[in-house]
């Protein structure tokens, strides 16, 4: 004879879950690139889930120019997250305030020229994100952020 049970809601998945196994391939395939920013002063350089089983390094960046605490944000090829299982060409570096704003204050972005020079493209963003940070963020026009990356300056809708 059976037993009664009473009835379970199914579980439901949810962005903020985290695909370990994943997770740890991907520190595995960044692992020069984490080196890299902690090289550059970027402190805590990880890999973290931004949603939707997505991923992207991040770490500490330093202070803005007006003492606001930010981080950055790096993900490859034009993607909102890193690649797994495609070459990289090319990394886009945000960097934003600590105190949970959505909007990127700046950002850089590098290609890379050769295979195995992903390390030094991403050095080369984050560069360009700072110098965006530190030179434009006074003078950006209303609503708007500045973008250096292989072709110069661009202004982005914040």
């Amino acid at each position: 004879m059976g037993t009664s049970t009473s009835p379970v809601a199914p579980v439901e998945e949810t962005s903020e879950l985290i695909d370990y196994p994943h997770y740890g391939t991907l520190k595995e395939i960044y692992a020069r690139e984490l080196t890299r920013l902690a090289a550059i002063g970027v402190t805590d350089p990880d890999v973290a889930s931004t949603g939707g089983n997505c991923y992207a390094l991040t770490g500490n960046a330093g202070y803005a120019p007006d003492g606001r605490s930010i981080y950055l944000l790096a993900t490859t090829n034009g993607d909102p997250a890193v690649a797994a299982g495609e070459p990289v060409t090319s990394w886009a570096v945000g960097l934003y305030d600590t105190r949970g704003d959505s909007v990127a204050l700046a950002m850089g972005e590098a290609s890379v020229v050769a295979p195995g020079d992903s390390p030094d493209a991403l050095g080369c963003a984050v560069t360009r994100a700072r110098t965006a940070l530190h030179q434009y963020t006074g003078g950006a026009p209303a609503g708007k952020f500045a973008l250096i990356g292989d072709q110069g300056v661009t202004w982005i809708p914040a």
